[in-house]
């Protein structure tokens, strides 16, 4: 018995047809399909100037002349007790013996390595979303916490100023003024000549005695400023304290900010209000989950944050996480370099 035969012959595009036909719409010829479809017009796609990545890092050199702060490759990882951590332990003994206590150690990498440098007449903004790293690396700055890995170095003790800035609620806004003057160094004579323009930048005027318990989170927030900024800090740190302020205290605060600035200090705001940011940062660095993604120019890191949390507060997750891997992309490694014999030594 013969078997049957299919009709079927296999042809390839842009190939010869049976019999010299076409063969419906299969055997092309490259000249003819080309006619008429304006290829030739198609122009290449313009790529950036620079590339996305740079795999040799931008060196840093830190003029001890200029510097105020420089960050070495510091990171942070939290170590905190854990009921559960006994699970991942991967020796049979051990895992049962902490089964056994209750307890483990589990590690929480809180900032990831990075590296900067932030030299006088700065002022540095700090965005990010809630637990991104903000208040971390704030702390390392301070010195209230040591980094895991890497170096912080600063040319004097920078000022904290944060929304829970010490103030005493039972007494007025006029003895907090002479008692946060006198805790910041200054003399009773000094805190004299600093009460006035620390009443003009507060504008509390008609508030000053009152008892502080009596003021709304606002107008706490505009003495704390108005107290720490009297002192000329070299380093100002400021963590969410200016976002309650209205417009005319927006005005007077850049009017401080850049006087700090041109008595050779530099500032670090760290605030939700990206309009803040923009009109009083010449610089932004953004982190998020622990790694720094943007240091540059306000209006654009700016920009890029504003998008990635659009997406993320509409449940855009994917688009979020190409805005991350694309500004991330953008961020050029940092390698700091001292110049012979500047290197700070650790104390002790």
């Amino acid at each position: 018995m013969s078997t049957p035969t299919s009709p079927y012959t296999p042809r390839r595009a842009n190939g010869p047809a049976r019999n010299g036909t076409a063969g419906d719409g299969l055997d092309l010829d490259p000249e003819v399909f080309d006619d008429g479809f304006g290829f030739d017009q198609i122009q290449e796609i313009a790529w950036d100037d620079q590339p996305l990545t740079q795999n040799a890092p931008q060196v840093e050199t830190v003029d001890p002349d200029k510097v105020s702060v420089a960050v070495d490759n510091a990171s942070k990882i939290y170590r905190i007790r854990s009921g559960t951590e006994h699970k991942n332990s991967t020796k049979r003994v051990g895992r049962h013996l902490q089964r056994a206590l209750g307890s483990g150690w589990s590690e929480i990498p809180a900032l990831n390595e990075l590296s900067f440098v932030v030299n006088r007449g700065e002022t540095v903004g700090v965005i990010g979303t809630n637990g991104s790293g903000k208040s971390t690396l704030m702390k390392l700055l301070t010195g209230k916490i040591r980094p895991t890995s890497g170096e912080v170095f600063a040319t004097s003790t920078p000022v904290m100023l944060g929304v829970n800035a010490a103030l005493v609620r039972e007494i007025s806004g006029r003895e907090n003024i002479k008692l946060g003057c006198l805790a910041m160094g200054l003399s009773p004579k000094e805190a004299q000549k600093k009460f006035d323009m620390i009443v003009e930048i507060s504008g509390l005027h008609e508030a000053l005695d009152r008892p502080l318990k009596a003021y709304s989170s606002g107008m706490a927030s505009r003495l704390q400023f108005a107290i720490a900024t009297s002192v000329d800090p070299d380093i100002l740190l400021i963590d969410e304290a200016l976002n309650t302020g209205d417009a005319q205290f927006r005005s007077r605060t850049k009017k401080r900010l850049d006087e700090v600035r041109a008595q050779a200090g530099c500032v670090f705001l760290v605030s939700h209000s990206l309009g803040t940011i923009k009109q009083m940062c010449t610089r932004v660095i953004w982190i998020e989950q622990g790694r720094m993604l943007a240091d540059g120019d306000p209006e654009w890191v700016c920009s890029q944050y504003q998008e990635y949390t659009d997406h993320k507060s509409n449940g855009r997750m994917r688009a979020a996480q190409i805005v991350y891997d694309r500004t991330q992309l953008k961020l050029s490694p940092v390698q700091v370099e001292f110049i012979d014999g500047t290197r700070p030594t650790k104390a002790g």
